[in-house]
């Protein structure tokens, strides 16, 4: 007769329902960006152990491995034959990234710009946003399409480093790098990136779809709110760690390193692995909308190089109208 009391049918409910996916999530997304922190941190130690340069360290090595945990959603879901999440994760980030998380950096504290940074970085990123946006048009991302963004991000890195390492400053860079035994960096680097991959496959896709279902949406709906956000939290405690520091260039360049690496990395690298079916909401209103958040950006920063909090509170307002329009009215 105990089955019949109502605590013992909550407990059950929790545990079988629909809250054991959201927890499953939950841990997922908390395990993946703990992954992420291990696996930055032990990549930066060995490039330093090899003698790489600095500059070249926090331009490639730590923009790829803070966007690891978007990478790995996508790339497995794109493999496990969930393009829905694949594509929803990489899109959503971005939006997440600059109506989210340079938006809250930007209410704390003034964000200020590099004019370079504005000029070239800012302008490849709306440049490369475009690119995919027609090369969504006819309604998949192939693999030709795949490779060709892959093969862009090589053009870029390799521009980004040839013009890094003419600035005097990276001689010196090369100097400050300690040597040390790595064997534990090492250690680091392969269990952040197995709970990296463990995460993605056993926690975060499962549980994605099995929201999806309960609710009756597709898979994009759950990938481009709650899997875009969690997988996007180490740009955000970057972003407000580095605002809180008075350090905004930091959050700038790493919102922009992480989108060109979203549009680039993570869908071309997806897109290779398995064809993503583009939906129309994908290209009549996500894309746009990424492509008009990097405009913003240009056109708030373009003339006095900063970003307010008045420029902020009307990034943050969209992302949330957005929010809104995809869970209740979008799909």
């Amino acid at each position: 007769m105990f089955k019949d009391f109502p605590v013992i049918l909550l407990f059950r409910g929790i545990l079988l329902g629909i809250y054991k996916d959201f927890i499953i999530l939950v841990v997922g997304i908390l395990v993946i960006v703990k992954s992420a922190d291990l696996f930055t941190s032990a990549a930066e130690a060995i490039a330093a152990f090899f003698k790489i340069p600095r500059i070249i360290i926090g331009l490639t090595i730590v923009s790829i491995a803070t966007t690891m945990p978007e990478f790995a959603v996508s790339a497995l879901s794109a493999k496990m034959g969930s393009g829905g999440i694949a594509l929803g994760n990489a899109t959503g980030s971005c939006l997440a990234n600059i109506g989210l998380i340079l938006a809250v950096a930007a209410i704390i504290r003034t964000l200020r710009f590099d004019p370079r940074l504005i000029k070239q970085e800012l302008v490849f990123l709306i440049g490369v946003c475009v690119f995919v946006f027609f090369l969504m048009q006819d309604g998949v991302l192939s693999f030709s399409d795949g490779v060709m963004l892959c093969s862009l991000l090589v053009v870029f890195f390799g521009y980004i480093i040839a013009r890094e390492l003419k600035n005097k400053k990276s001689r010196q860079d090369r100097e400050d790098i300690q040597t040390k035994s790595i064997n534990k960096d090492i250690a680091k680097f392969v269990l952040g990136s197995a709970g990296v991959i463990a995460a993605a496959k056993y926690a975060i896709i499962p549980s994605g779809v099995a929201i999806a279902s309960y609710f009756k949406v597709p898979e994009i709906v759950v990938a481009v709110t709650m899997i875009a956000i969690g997988t996007s939290l180490p740009e955000l405690v970057t972003a407000v760690v580095a605002s809180l520091k008075k350090m905004g260039g930091l959050a700038v360049g790493n919102v922009i390193g992480a989108n060109v690496l979203n549009m680039l990395w993570v869908l071309g690298f997806s897109s290779v692995l398995s064809p993503l079916k583009i939906d129309n909401q994908t290209k009549l209103v996500t894309m746009p909308l990424v492509i008009g958040f990097a405009l913003l950006i240009f056109l708030f920063t373009r003339k006095k190089l900063v970003l307010q909090k008045a420029h902020g509170v009307v990034l943050l307002l969209l992302y949330s109208g957005y929010m809104v329009y995809i869970v209740k009215f979008a799909y």
